[in-house]
């Protein structure tokens, strides 16, 4: 009787243990039917976004590159830390985080019948205003302030000149980096020579053209340049046709942005930043005023006095480099930073 109520307890498993194999299969079978029946969009889901934002700046996002369905799709977005921090749309207005970081942005697309996608972008948050996320640069009392926008501008005295401690930012011409405002706020804007001077040479200093400069002030001549060279040079003249050993050490300012260095780390660079000149590497832009380039490696700076008709000379500073070298660039084609200047006494 033990045995035989054994068996008959065996087979009660055998028959549960098949019922639950069956039910397994089954239902691997139905869920392969389904992907069968199920479809995959066509294209790549996609949307564009800057990869650096200001805190608190409101942008508008909109979903794009899924061909097929063309219709019934729904837009999900993940939002953390922006305001909202969810929203269903195909296109989206947002407010970027009131705190620097860097932040994710999460999209999908659904549709009934087919597999979604999913899409995301990092964006770094910065606030130029703010200590903890800019700073490193330094500046003295007295500044101006270009009647054109309300803009200020920190200056520092050298020689007989005044030199901008910061690069110009005025948006009647040139782009900022990558055509991204908030990097403006930190490098300024990139000109060609044509938008920094506005077509005029001028080789011998004076007043000149104030080209893209705020009334009174101008963009340095060869002159210029020369004159900051004597001071950096303990009072020995350089001519402006000279690599300027070591002087750019002397202009290159130690800064963070969001707590990482902006100028890449190098032993060739001491980054003396004397006279309060805060020299950035801002970068530049080249082809069709399109094409953006060395941001973070090189800073550039235009001279106002052309090499010939079609060319004209820039200082820059490269980052595994102590020198202030110079080169010479299409007018119209390369896109520099600027640095006004005026004279003491002016």
């Amino acid at each position: 009787m033990k045995s035989s109520c054994y068996m008959s307890n065996f087979s009660r498993l055998s028959v549960a243990f098949t019922i639950i194999l069956f039910t397994i299969l089954a239902t691997g079978c139905k869920k392969d039917d389904t992907q069968e029946t199920s479809d995959s969009m066509t294209g790549s889901l996609s949307f564009e976004m800057p990869v650096y934002l200001l805190t608190g700046s409101t942008l508008t996002l909109e979903a794009s590159g899924i061909t097929a369905p063309e219709t019934g799709i729904t837009y999900k977005w993940v939002f953390t830390g922006f305001a909202p921090d969810s929203a269903s749309g195909k296109s989206v207005t947002v407010v970027s985080p009131l705190e620097p970081g860097t932040y994710t942005v999460l999209l999908s697309a659904q549709a009934e019948g087919y597999y979604s996608k999913s899409s995301s972008i990092t964006t770094i948050v910065i606030d130029p205003a703010s200590q903890e996320s800019f700073s490193g640069q330094v500046f003295g009392t007295n500044y101006i302030t270009d009647p054109r926008d309300g803009r200020q501008y920190y200056f520092t005295e050298i020689g007989n000149l005044f030199w901008f401690s910061q690069n110009l930012n005025w948006e009647g011409t040139g782009r900022p980096y990558g055509n991204i405002d908030a990097l403006s706020h930190i490098y300024g804007r990139l000109y060609s020579w044509q938008e920094a001077t506005g077509g005029l040479s001028n080789p011998t200093g004076g007043a000149g053209s104030n080209g893209a400069c705020p009334p009174g002030w101008r963009v340095p001549t060869n002159q210029d340049w020369e004159e900051l060279a004597r001071h950096l040079n303990s009072g020995s003249p350089l001519s402006f046709d000279n690599e300027w050993k070591g002087l750019g050490s002397k202009l290159t300012v130690e800064a963070l942005l969001n707590g990482s260095k902006i100028w890449k780390y190098s032993p060739n660079n001491n980054k003396e930043n004397l006279y309060h000149w805060n020299a950035l590497p801002g970068g530049n832009v080249s082809g069709t005023l399109s094409s953006f380039s060395n941001l973070n490696n090189y800073g550039f700076w235009w001279s106002s006095s052309e090499a010939t008709a079609s060319t004209a000379p820039y200082r820059y500073i490269y980052f595994d480099s102590g020198d202030f070298s110079y080169n010479i660039a299409n007018k119209t084609f390369f896109g520099a930073s600027v640095r006004c200047v005026r004279s003491v006494n002016q």
